[in-house]
């Protein structure tokens, strides 16, 4: 990657500072900016910018601290932005010449970014009750107060953009291209869809933390238009449909992503709201509705992917309207073939499911909301409904909200879905049809006539059967009991669908007045939700990750650094694909870790529940794709009752969760020190876990890493704490500051009596790959950690890792000193001397003859740095051979001393044999 990133601290005050110089900003970055929180499972910021190639670039928040970037080739910057509150503050970015660009008013809170066709263009003041809603968006007490919305101008390109055009059409009609408060007059004109769900979340869930909105639609407008040509690559087996270009420019293929969207490619957000497919749904008519399905399905999914992975923040939430009725009541009788059908059964495939494609994502079903607005049947005046159906899915999706947190709700008690479809199977003995649902989604289910229906419940069931291949459908009265809807057939059919037209008279719904999804299928035997086969491990899946307590620190992969919350099953196999074949597996990487946000809850019994929208699949089916790739798979959790991103901890379910991982498989578990309820003794956590995987070892022969927070005394806990753990924690939470990797390594020294083989002093993970450090900081991390044989977690997006840092992650020799047991079992490195900013680190390797020497530059400028051989042991008048690890290549032979001049903060790993 050819743009260097650096990091911001932010910390908003009332002053600015100003250094004079020539950048380019996208238009988003203006005064009344809302750059996206990490707050509550949020996402990392970033700003970005254009500059003369090799420009350093200077960016200034008020009260806070200036940091600086320099343009890559190209002349692309990009910041990363860390919030300390939500603002207002001032951020003031310069280059070396020319005038600075300044964003006052910059506040930090959940940015949404809203897109699709006419339907999310259709504007607040033709929704129901439009009078009202437009009062309380402008209400300065109301659940919008601090709302903050951007118009995306209408425009379309043949190439993909830094910047949007600025001098295009405006949805709105008036205030494009900035940031804009809530007035009656622009507000009305906004996307009712993109306004009325932020509203809802904030009502349900967020109160009054800033919300900045996007909203980049246009009317009439495919997919296709809004894919990028990597997306639209992914679905190469679908011909283009024919488009001509001088007349309808927006919907050549990547118009829209490359002028509306790939502007905004490096604003980070909490989720998408996506209201689209109707004009799909037009050019599929006539074609076989399989094909359909599976078109746009793949280009649904293709394109959620690929706005994710050019975001870079890991599977940031997408939310999808399903599709509502386009057509009056009265036209249900004759079924006209308007595709609708097909595009619903796609966006159903495009949500978190097992074993699907797509995770933190969800749907709102829409079928029973059918109607008539000034624009037509085609768009549903019911956005309100629309709106709320959306937002629930938000709220669980995005912010992992479950159950409880639903039916206790003052606002709304209703839950996110309607009823969900488990298995359909045929009961041939008493000749039944029998669709399961899932329980806590089926409560209290019944049928309901949708509003303006002419033939309603009492005279069209929506559950239709097939009997032959090609033969006609029959509907079937079906009888509802709990959370199961059985059919009465004489004969097993061969299909089975429900709410299969685009106007659906009546639906199934729950206790909360919520529908269940359309649905079609010719798999009776047993029907899941994905309609894919579970992954089934092998024998050896399991054998392949069993085996003796470590001895050297482990190495394998963690989530936070990188991805934070938007973690998820799909993104962990690609990990593991990655890992076993980039090279790192081969040098000895093994454990995939998923840090926190994965669990929501516990049953009855005390087991711990995955995330349902992060892990549809369940974490054994994680861990047996992680097994099959050869590698280890591993999770987090902390000492105290909620984890440091608020979700349940171990507090008194130690052995319980210990049993469950070792059920699933488990091969690591990070135990943190966060918040709730705690144990009065520090160590009861950890040794209740020890005794539980002990337990897991002698049954199953599985050995499961303890890694733990935190020990820093050798005195005090470090006389105990190796009998409890193999790792532990000795630093707050590494940043992607130089300052934050030396202080965290230097504090390592004073611990290093307390190491030994299977029982480390941890630093924390790596940053090598993120934002924040130069190539050469990244090395010099690396290179320290391996001499303090301290544990190797790479922290960064391996799926798409460049070059320069499978480099560093992969360095054959300086991963050796890393996992040698050193000499008399001391295993970690420890600094030699210290001199101004000249530093020397020594380990002494296990066969008592070899020693690994790191020379380190702390300083701002380029200087020699040498070892002499006798503070070594080594006598002055021996030759030494010299090895450079990193480089993998021998220096020469010397006496006395070496010396090396090394740039600032850079640092070589020399390994020295006497002769």
């Amino acid at each position: 990657m050819g743009v260097q990133l650096l990091p911001i601290a932010l910390v908003c005050a009332a002053v600015a500072t100003t250094v004079h110089g020539a950048v380019r900003l996208p238009a988003w970055f203006s005064d009344g900016v809302v750059l996206q929180t990490n707050a509550e499972y949020g996402a990392r910021s970033f700003i970005n910018g254009l500059a003369s190639p090799g420009e350093s670039v200077s960016v200034a928040v008020s009260g806070g601290v200036t940091y600086q970037a320099v343009a890559d080739a190209a002349g692309t910057w990009v910041v990363e932005v860390r919030a300390h509150g939500s603002g207002p503050c001032t951020v003031t970015v310069s280059g070396e010449n020319g005038p600075s660009v300044t964003a006052h008013d910059v506040q930090f809170g959940d940015v949404f970014f809203c897109s699709g066709q006419s339907n999310m263009v259709f504007p607040l003041e033709l929704a129901l009750n439009s009078s009202a809603e437009i009062a309380t968006a402008v209400d300065p007490r109301g659940d919008a107060k601090n709302f903050k919305y951007f118009t995306v101008p209408l425009a379309t390109s043949d190439n993909e953009e830094f910047d949007i055009n600025r001098k295009g059409k405006c949805n709105t009609g008036v205030n494009c291209s900035q940031w804009v408060s809530a007035t009656a007059d622009y507000v009305k004109g906004f996307s009712a869809v993109c306004y009325l769900t932020a509203r809802n979340i904030a009502a349900l869930h967020t109160g009054s933390r800033p919300v900045g909105l996007v909203f980049s639609a246009w009317g009439g407008t495919r997919i296709e238009a809004w894919m990028s040509s990597d997306a639209l690559g992914k679905c190469a087996e679908f011909p283009p449909h024919p488009v001509n270009p001088s007349k309808s420019p927006q919907e050549v293929r990547s118009a829209l992503w490359n002028a509306m969207v790939a502007p905004f490619q490096f604003m980070a957000v909490r989720a998408v709201f996506w209201y689209q497919g109707e004009a799909n749904a037009d050019q599929g008519k006539g074609n076989p509705e399989e094909q359909h399905v599976a078109e746009y399905s793949c280009k649904l999914q293709a394109m959620v992917a690929d706005w994710r992975e050019k975001k870079g923040m890991g599977d940031v939430a997408f939310l999808n309207m399903q599709l509502p009725p386009s057509i009056p009541p009265a036209s249900s009788t004759a079924d006209p073939q308007t595709g609708r059908m097909a595009i619903r059964a796609a966006e159903a495939q495009a949500v978190s499911r097992t074993n699907g494609s797509t995770d933190i994502a969800g749907m709102a079903v829409t079928i029973d909301l059918g109607g008539k607005s000034a624009w037509g049947y085609d768009h549903p005046i019911n956005k309100n409904e629309m709106s709320w159906r959306l937002a629930r899915q938000a709220v669980h999706v995005a912010y992992a909200q479950q159950l409880s947190f639903f039916r206790s709700n003052p606002v709304s008690s209703a839950i996110w879905t309607g009823p969900e479809l488990d298995s359909v199977s045929y009961d041939a003995g008493n000749k039944n049809v029998v669709l399961s649902l899932v329980g806590y989604s089926a409560e209290g289910i019944y049928l309901k006539d949708v509003p303006n229906c002419t033939l309603c419940c009492a005279k069209q069931s929506p559950f239709e059967v097939q009997l032959s291949a090609n033969g006609t459908w029959t509907t079937v009265v079906p009888t509802l009991c709990a959370a199961e809807v059985t059919l009465s057939v004489a004969v097993a059919p061969v299909a089975v669908r429900y709410a299969w037209h685009d106007f659906v008279e009546c639906v199934l719904v729950n206790n909360d007045s919520l529908p269940m999804g359309p649905f079609k299928t010719t798999d009776l035997a047993r029907t899941s939700t994905t309609g894919e086969a579970q992954f089934e491990p092998t024998s050896a899946v399991h054998t392949a990750s069993r085996g003796s307590p470590i001895q050297s620190p482990p190495m394998g992969f963690n989530s936070w650094n990188f991805y934070h919350c938007n973690i998820d099953e799909n993104e962990i196999k690609q990990i593991a694909d990655a890992m076993a074949t980039n090279g790192m597996r081969d040098v000895g990487y093994e454990y995939i870790n998923i840090d926190d946000c994965w669990q929501v809850g516990r049953e009855s019994n005390g087991t711990i529940i995955a995330d349902p929208a992060r892990f549809p699949s369940g974490m054994k089916a994680v861990a047996d794709y992680v097994h099959s790739k050869g590698l280890k798979f591993g999770v987090y959790t902390a000492r105290g009752s909620r984890t440091c991103q608020n979700r349940p901890g171990s507090y008194t379910y130690e052995l319980v969760d210990a049993a469950t991982y070792c059920d699933w498989g488990l091969d690591y578990l990070k135990n943190d020190n966060c918040g709730g309820n705690n144990w009065k003794v520090e160590n009861e956590s950890w040794v209740r876990f020890k005794q539980g995987f002990d337990k897991c070892f002698a049954d199953t022969g599985r050995y499961i890493v303890k890694s733990i927070e935190y020990c820093r005394s050798p005195t005090d806990c470090g006389q105990w704490i190796g009998d409890v753990a193999n790792l532990w924690r000795t630093t707050g939470d590494i940043q992607n500051t130089w300052a934050s990797v030396m202080g965290n390594i230097h504090s390592q020294n004073d611990m290093a009596p307390v190491a030994r083989p299977g029982a480390f002093n941890d630093p924390d993970m790596l940053q090598v790959g993120n934002v924040g450090l130069t190539l050469t900081e990244q090395k010099t991390h690396f290179l320290l950690w391996c001499i303090a044989s301290a544990p190797l977690l790479a922290a960064t997006d391996l799926i798409h890792a460049n070059a320069d840092t499978l480099k560093i992650l992969t360095a054959s020799e300086l991963i050796a000193v890393n996992q040698d047991l050193g000499k008399n079992n001391a295993i970690q490195g420890r600094i030699l001397n210290s001199t101004g900013d000249a530093e020397v680190w020594v380990k002494y390797l296990a066969d008592k003859k070899t020693i690994a020497v790191a020379l380190v530059n702390l300083g701002d400028a380029a200087q020699a740095v040498s070892v002499v051989f006798a503070d070594v042991g080594i006598a002055a008048d021996t030759s030494v051979a010299v090895r450079d690890a990193y480089a993998r290549k021998d220096v020469g032979s010397f006496k006395g001393t070496y010396t090396q001049t090394l740039d600032s903060h850079d640092s070589v790993l020399l390994v020295l044999t006497p002769q």
